[in-house]
């Protein structure tokens, strides 16, 4: 095999990666057209007389009692649930446009730099919420794993990896609570010159808000006991107390330029109570009682979370799964013609 240099290795490596891109959405056009039909098949039942052990379709408004609700870090809009996504700026080796880069540096600009936002991590504030139909009955949506399609906007939050111990506190302190589910992502500042740009983006859903769930519906629900405020959520508080200077200057009520012992200890103790804020057992216990069915991720099974109204869901993922299965053989067709031209025109 003859030596190959770096730019020839690079061409090669683009356009494999290109031929892999267009496959997957190929496969996942059919996938997602596989679960329009799903829902367009599966009438809308109530959640009283649902077939629990089947997909089941339901539509519905979120429900949610005051200490359940929790405040989005970065829109502070009240919600049941909220999702954040951790991207960063990925910065083109190469900027503009070049005979060996055609192909694959199309992406954003920030300033002079070209390149794109990759998500690296994301996670939920909590594992779902409960959805009233009016039939009686309620049900339960454990949302990891779910297909989300929502309409509106996100808000986001940008940030250096230089300067995140001077980011919004609320923001601070939820990556802080979550940081075993994002070991991809340290909240650790960095020196100036290995600074990295990190773009947080949060969307959430509110109380009252009326959203469609398609999905196995199981019956098997097992209730978490109540957290209490007990002395692990008051350690981590006050470490996160320790480690966040602007949530210091917010609990510094005296304005002495610094936390003294009661002002850490009272700071600490609203804080924990705060981590581990969860459904009090007698309100756990009247929402079991009302319980049919438990919607989560079950392997061969679709399972679609949206606030849109079902037409309109139906016609966005078919727009998509279109242009998914169009445009996938079309990006491997590509591939494989800049591969043909790099090296043999």
């Amino acid at each position: 095999m003859p030596d190959l240099s770096k730019d020839e290795l690079e061409i090669i490596f683009l356009s494999l990666i290109g031929a892999i891109i267009g496959l997957y959405l190929f496969y996942a056009g059919f996938r997602e057209l596989q679960i329009k039909r799903i829902i367009q098949n599966t009438p809308t039942s109530k959640i009283n007389t649902g077939a629990v052990g089947t997909n089941v379709e339901v539509k519905g408004r979120i429900i949610a009692e005051k200490d359940k609700i929790v405040r989005a870090p970065i829109s502070g809009r009240p919600c049941a649930l909220f999702n954040i996504e951790i991207q960063k700026w990925q910065r083109d080796r190469k900027s503009g446009f070049s005979r060996n880069r055609s192909l694959f540096s199309l992406g954003e600009r920030r300033g002079w730099q070209r390149g794109r936002w990759v998500t690296i991590a994301s996670f939920f504030s909590d594992a779902g919420f409960y959805v009233d139909d009016d039939s009686g009955a309620n049900a339960m949506v454990l949302v990891e794993g779910a297909t989300v399609n929502r309409s509106g906007t996100t808000q986001d939050y940008e940030c250096s990896s230089n300067e995140f111990s001077t980011m919004d506190p609320d923001l601070y302190a939820v990556l802080d609570q979550n940081k075993r589910k994002i070991r991809s992502f340290k909240l650790k500042d960095s020196s100036w010159l290995l600074s990295n740009d990190y773009r947080f983006r949060e969307w959430c859903f509110v109380p009252g808000e009326e959203v469609f769930v398609l999905g196995y519906a199981d019956s098997n629900l097992k209730l978490a006991r109540p957290k209490k405020a007990g002395v692990k959520f008051f350690l981590e508080a006050k470490k996160l107390i320790r480690k966040n200077k602007e949530l210091q200057k917010r609990l510094d009520t005296n304005q002495d330029g610094k936390l003294d012992y009661y002002e850490l200890e009272r700071g600490a103790q609203a804080v924990a109570k705060k981590l581990s804020a969860r459904y009090s057992k007698q309100k756990l216990e009247e929402l079991a009682a009302k319980t049919k069915m438990v919607f989560r991720k079950e392997s061969k099974h679709p399972f679609v979370l949206s606030n849109r109204h079902e037409d309109n869901l139906v016609s966005h993922m078919g727009r998509w799964a279109t242009v998914k299965i169009w445009g996938g053989p079309i990006i491997t067709i590509g591939a494989g013609a800049y591969f043909f031209s790099s090296f043999f025109i």
